[in-house]
Formats: C-alpha cells, structure tokens, sequence
C-alpha cells in the first residue's frame, strides 16, 4: 500500500453524489481547508447525460449506475434492483430531475426528535441559498394538450393548481420543479463541482473504489482505496465525510469493523465499533402506476415513438434545447390526501403525458397516445435493512427492503388508483379516454391495489435510514452527522435521515449537505 504526503488532505470526502459534491463546494470555499473527493465511477462527460429525456438510456447503462439486487422480505413481493448513479454527480447524473423540497413538518418532527438544527427553517434557508447561488432549478410555464386537460380535470376534483409545487405543502397539482436549465440537465456535479473544480484546495479522484476506513484506535484518519492497480491510502488530518448513499454509506462503516456484531462475524470483519443501528431502519416509498390509452393523437407520444420520429425531435432539441427532449418526461406533480381523516397530504403522484409499452421489459414508448401515472405514499414506516455479504468491496450489499407492512401505509397505497381514476374520468380528459391498460379493471378494490403494489410496484429511488441520526445511544450518528464511538467520521446523505421527508431524495440531501457543511465551517 502506498502513502506519500500528496495523499493528505483535511478532509476526504466519499462518494460524489448529491450530497459529495455540495460538500467539495462549500469546505473549498476556505482557501485554507484541502479537500479531496473520492467517487467511484468516471467523470460523466458523455454529453448525452445533460440531456434530459437521455436518462431513459443512461439508467441502462453500467457505466453509469450501479444495480444492487434487493429481496423485499415481504409476501407476494418479486425480487427487484436498487439502482443508483455512478460518477461526478451520483445519481443526480441520471434521475428524473425532480426538485421536490419535502413537508415542513417533517423537518420540524426532525429537529422535535433531538436533532436541533434540522427543522424547516434551516432547510428552507438552504434551499433559498441554494437557488440563489449555483443551483439553477426550473419550472414549465406551460404544457401540451394533455398536460393541460390533466390540469383542468384535477382542479374540477378539488386540486388545487399551483405555479410552484414548492411554495406549500397542501394538497395540490402543478408542473414539476426540476433541475434543469437552458434545456440541460443540472446535476449536482454541473451545478456544485463545475464552477470550482480549479480551486487549488480541491482535488478529485475518480475510478477509485473505497475499500474501508482507515482507523486508527477509535479514530478515522483516511480511507484505503483501489485506484487502478494500486491500493492507496488518503490520509484526512480533520476528518473523514462519508456521503455515498443510503446502500454504500452502512456498507462501508461495516466493512470498516463499524457496524452489529452478528452481521460482522458472518462477514468476517472484525468488529471495533458496535453500532447495531448500522444497516438497519431502511424506509423506501413503494409506487404503483396506472396507464390509460386514448382515442386519437394527444401529447408526444406519437412524436417519439419511432426511430425518425426520434430523429426529428433530437434535431429540433439540439437546434433549440427546446421540445420533448428537453424535459424529464415528468411534467406534473401532484400531492393528496388518502382519505379525508388524513391531516395533510400522504401520497405523491406524478403524471407523464406519454404512454408506455406495457409488453416491453424496456422504457419503450406505446405506439398509441396515452398518459402514465405513478403514485406512492409519502411516509412510508416499513423499515428493512442494507448488510454487507462480505469484506470484499466488489461483493454487493445484502439489499433488503421492506414495503406495506403498517396499516396506515396499506391503506394510503390502496387508495392511489381511486384518485387517479377519479381525474382521467372528469372531461375534459376523460373525452380522450379509450380503456385503461395497466392495471385494469381487475384491480379496483384497496387490497386488491395493494396487491399489485406488491407484486408489480418498485422502490421509487428514495431510501433513507440506514445510518439514521437521532439522539439515543444505538443511533448511528448524532444531530451534527457524527458517528457514534468513532473520532473524525461523519456520514452526510440520504442515509442519515431517520424517515421520508414527503417527495423526491435529491433536493432534501443537497440541502442536508448544504447545512451540515456549514457546520463544519463553523467548526461544529
């Protein structure tokens, strides 16, 4: 193993994801404080991946994902595969783009649990801080013939339309907040690492995978990495910030002997941590989609779904980054509540003016007009778990989920359809439609939709938890992220967040790493 001076630096951060790349961002800002940031996967320089719509190729791609097999530990429940991006900018390189803010309250039910400094106003000044520095994040103003039905039909069912999604947190509909701008995908690399990636202070290494945490006593003072055919060691004189990810993060402390002593002896990896919460309290939303086919040509669909139809908008978007292409294909978001006795909305829908081939394994488009929902619920308390199998960092994780195991979450789930259906039933959308393809009439009743949850649903690309912060002796890491019995360790990601924050992962982590960022700052 190799150590040379030039492999020391302040702080090492691990994964350049959502979270990773905030952090380079904000420390480097201290000419003083060096900071190097290790990732696993490349430097994401294919143009196609600041496309928008291209993320239905990319997600394809093992070079730019990774894919963790996952046994739900549930009845009924198929085998299914996490997927999470892979090189500067993390998933961000290759999700839908949603910039979802999450319910106040459930930051402030945060911050109530003994985390202070996590409520909603401390999210809300990161966000505005965001926003109003490198993050750029943008809003359709206007749609196609079915978005614009679809608009019309849920405000005749009560929804309230909405210019901005983020601005409440009530039961509403409008188009979705996304990170895109000028008709270009904006991760969190383009949006956080680009505009400071000649900083002195800031060094990125990228194909190297990060075997273990370099412990020394009770304290962390760098990671062991596979960099090619070498085996490095980067020293972190302040400290080692782990951020890759809810499957990656526990992964790597148990690899490190941090972790439950039954899951380490049947790994093989002697233990120096106990830390029994490590792994475990994993919470994953469970979606369920309808589609229904149309009568006649309306929305894109017909406009893409061929090779030279393809072709066509490819040329208009790359004349004028304007078109279908230039969007996620996520058009509208909508929030409800499951029933009337809920206080405040605890499902999600997101609507796509596109119809999907339901006999294709592949995102192939129909070749009929149509429109896509997918609906989850938002606080989902079902928790699994994320093991390793062993110490070898190629051997993947143990991924298992669990889903629908708690009443309320059964019954948020069995009444998504009802509130899909009631929308595509009211003109003016309903004067298009011709049949509903998937699921069908077959399924209508709530169990009968948490069934089919159950078999044909998929975790929806959020899972929180599994190095959930909290202020009991057995959480992972405590309110300012660090882990408990180790010196100079912090974990900032998804995996710190001990529940759903009610919407999509990417805009709450960035903010999490925002904030925890200016923690260490402050020295903190």
């Amino acid at each position: 193993m190799s150590r040379d001076r030039r492999n020391e630096h302040d702080y090492v951060i691990v994964g350049a994801g959502a979270a990773g790349c905030v952090l380079a961002h904000r420390l480097t800002q201290d000419p003083g404080v060096t900071v190097l940031l290790v990732e696993d996967g490349g430097r994401g320089r294919n143009p196609l991946l600041s496309v928008p719509r291209a993320f239905f190729f990319t997600l394809r791609s093992d070079r730019y994902v990774h894919r963790y097999p996952a046994d739900p530990a549930m009845a009924g429940g198929p085998a299914e595969v996490w997927t999470r991006g892979r090189g500067l900018g993390g998933s961000t390189l290759v999700n839908g783009m949603m910039y979802v803010r999450g319910a106040a309250a459930d930051f402030d039910a945060l911050e109530s649990a003994g985390n202070p400094g996590w409520g909603s106003r401390a999210f809300a000044r990161a966000y505005d801080e965001m926003q109003g520095g490198p993050l750029a994040v943008s809003i359709a103003t206007h749609g196609d013939e079915v978005t614009a039905a679809l608009l019309e039909a849920a405000g005749s069912r009560g929804l309230r339309p909405t210019a901005d999604f983020n601005d409440s947190d009530d039961e509403r509909i409008g188009f979705t907040p996304a990170t895109i701008s000028g008709g270009r995908r904006v991760s969190a690399a383009s949006a956080f690492l680009a505009p400071v990636r000649c900083r002195p202070n800031l060094a990125i290494m990228t194909g190297a995978r990060v075997e273990r945490i370099l412990l020394e006593g009770r304290r962390a003072a760098g990671v062991v990495v596979r960099h090619g055919h070498d085996r490095l060691e980067l020293r972190a004189s302040r400290e080692v910030l782990v951020a890759a990810g809810t499957v990656e993060s526990p992964a790597l402390l148990e690899r490190s002997g941090i972790g439950r002593g039954d899951v380490l002896h049947e790994a093989r990896i002697a233990q120096v941590v106990e830390s029994p919460q490590v792994g475990e309290r994993v919470i994953e939303q469970r979606a369920v989609s309808m589609q229904v086919r149309f009568d006649g040509r309306h929305g894109p669909t017909e406009r893409l779904n061929s090779l030279p139809k393809q072709a066509i908008a490819g040329a208009r978007y790359l004349a004028t980054r304007r078109g279908p292409i230039a969007t996620s294909g996520y058009d509208v978001v909508s929030a409800f509540r499951s029933s009337p006795d809920v206080e405040r909305p605890d499902v999600q829908g997101v609507w796509v003016p596109m119809a999907l081939d339901a006999t294709s394994e592949q995102m192939r488009l129909a070749r009929y007009s149509g429109l896509l929902f997918t609906g989850y619920a938002l606080r989902p308390t079902s928790t699994g778990s994320v093991h390793v199998a062993s110490a070898d960092p190629s051997t993947p994780p143990v991924v298992s989920p669990r889903y629908l195991d708690d009443e309320a979450e059964r019954a948020a789930t069995g009444s998504i359809l009802d509130h899909a259906r009631e929308i595509v039933a009211t003109s003016p959308l309903a004067d298009w439609v011709r049949d509903e393809v998937f699921p069908g009439p077959s399924v209508s009743t709530h169990d009968e939709v948490v069934a089919y949850s159950r078999r044909h649903g998929s975790g929806i690309y959020h899972a929180v938890g599994s190095c959930a912060m909290g202020a009991r002796d057995d959480d992972v890491v405590d309110s300012r992220l660090r882990v408990r019995g180790v010196e100079g360790l912090r974990v900032i990601d998804a995996s710190v967040l001990p529940h759903q924050v009610s919407g999509n992962s990417a805009a709450p982590v960035m903010a999490l790493a925002w904030i925890a960022a200016g923690h260490l700052l402050g020295g903190d």
